[in-house]
């Protein structure tokens, strides 16, 4: 209700989503790195996400949005259907993370794009002040002293 368009698709519950399934495969590619798990893991884990990501998978809102109500936040059911595209490798999804590890990490990515969009708003006002202030800078205020004009 409060916040333009660009602001509200960064809080959007989509691209929550989108940054959740970000970290979990991430995180997948980090603990292959590290040997926690199978590297070919990781990258069937990898593979999962970028069809998502592509559009060639989807999730199931409506099962995500049953599953997350019964169990009363959204990653469990989420895992259980990145595990499902990702099929045996789907056993190393949210390999030691906590839900709290990933809805978090999640939070922060969307709090960075909001910072993006605000960047991007100041740099804009910066730049219209700017021309508004090479456009007007000879105009007289009223009641300024006319010494002030001087000694610029």
């Amino acid at each position: 209700m409060f916040g333009t368009a660009a602001m509200r698709e960064v809080f959007s519950d989509d691209a929550f989503l989108a940054g959740c399934v970000e970290v979990e495969t991430a995180l997948a590619r980090a603990q292959a790195r590290l040997g926690i798990i199978p590297a070919g893991a990781a990258e069937a884990i990898t593979h999962a996400t970028n069809s998502l990501a592509s559009g060639r998978e989807t999730l199931d809102l409506a099962r995500l949005k049953r599953e997350t109500e019964t169990v009363g936040y959204p990653i469990l059911p989420l895992v259980r259907q990145l595990a499902e595209l990702a099929g045996a490798a789907g056993r190393y999804l949210h390999w030691g993370a906590t839900t709290q590890d990933i809805m978090d990490t999640a939070a922060v990515l969307q709090i960075r794009g909001g910072l993006r969009v605000i960047e991007e708003d100041l740099i804009a006002v910066r730049s219209h002040l700017a021309e508004l202030a090479r456009k007007y800078r000879d105009t007289r205020l009223p009641g300024a002293p006319i010494s002030s004009m001087l000694c610029r």
